[in-house]
């Protein structure tokens, strides 16, 4: 598909790029990162914007930092990078896990974490484990930045609270206390290189006896944004995982989410297998501490 009438600009700096977004962004001018999920949906007809706004030539917007008991995640930063990254793999693994779930090495080296975000589909892989991390956006316009939680990012299906005039500019979260006490599991056609049909994420702070004290779970794919199963959480808090306890919270997921019949998966399939990953990775911190 052809577009004749399709201006793409490369600027080469944030502020020339906001500027741009803020003078066309109501107009339908988009910005483009990696372009996986853009390129796409123009193909589609999803999208026909007048003006693209390529972010590749401004320096500064990837990249992984680590300081201050927080880590730092460029927009632009791709997944490969992520993938690779040392600080991610040791520190925050069920976001490694996660990212290792999406799509092909080639994807992967254009697609982008700020990209994910901002395209808001419910089943992106991404979504579930920064939720259970804690994560933060910043949002950056013309008149300055503003931060807020992944959770509060969504609307709905490819819908975010996102201004016209904001690109998101970096990701944020605290370093686990417990990394290796997560998990990230995804159900998918196929093991590689297929759209998820669900998925759950958990970050757990877990004591020397077994005794949960802290719990995070979020799940994907089952509802219209990602949703954090926050009954689960509170069971689990003072217990230990036990069948009986597993049992409860198998139940207590189907209570939190509300999937959807699709071209994928059925309703019933997503509420039993939601149960049954949340179990399975449950059952992989009886290890933990």
């Amino acid at each position: 598909m052809g577009y004749p009438n399709l201006e793409v600009l490369m600027p080469e700096t944030l502020e020339e790029a906001l500027g741009l977004l803020e003078a066309h962004g109501h107009d339908g001018a988009r910005v483009m990162a990696g372009g996986t999920d853009l390129l796409v949906n123009m193909n589609s007809g999803a999208y026909r914007p007048a003006m693209v706004i390529a972010l590749d030539r401004i320096a500064g917007m990837d990249g992984i930092e680590m300081s201050d008991g927080k880590i730092r995640v460029g927009g632009r930063t791709t997944f490969d990078t992520i993938l690779r990254s040392d600080e991610i793999r040791v520190h925050a693994p069920v976001l490694h896990s996660a990212v290792r779930n999406i799509g092909s090495p080639q994807i992967r080296s254009r697609a982008t974490i700020g990209g994910n975000i901002s395209n808001a589909s419910p089943c992106a892989d991404s979504l579930p484990a920064l939720c259970v991390l804690g994560a933060s956006v910043t949002l950056t316009c013309c008149q300055g930045k503003r931060t807020l939680p992944i959770e509060d990012c969504f609307r709905g299906p490819k819908e975010t609270v996102f201004h016209a005039n904001e690109i998101l500019t970096g990701i944020e979260f605290p370093i686990p206390g417990q990394p290796e006490c997560g998990f990230y599991l995804a159900m998918g056609q196929r093991n590689a290189v297929a759209i998820t049909k669900l998925s759950v994420a958990g970050q757990f702070e877990i004591e020397e006896d077994g005794t949960v004290q802290d719990a995070k779970i979020a799940f994907g794919a089952v509802a219209p944004t990602v949703v954090r199963g926050l009954a689960v959480e509170e069971y689990l808090k003072g217990r230990r995982i036990t069948p009986e306890v597993l049992e409860e919270c198998a139940a207590l997921a189907i209570e939190a989410t509300k999937p959807i019949t699709d071209i994928r998966s059925t309703e019933e399939y997503r509420h039993t297998v939601t149960a049954l990953l949340l179990n399975r990775g449950l059952e992989s911190l009886v290890k933990c501490p």
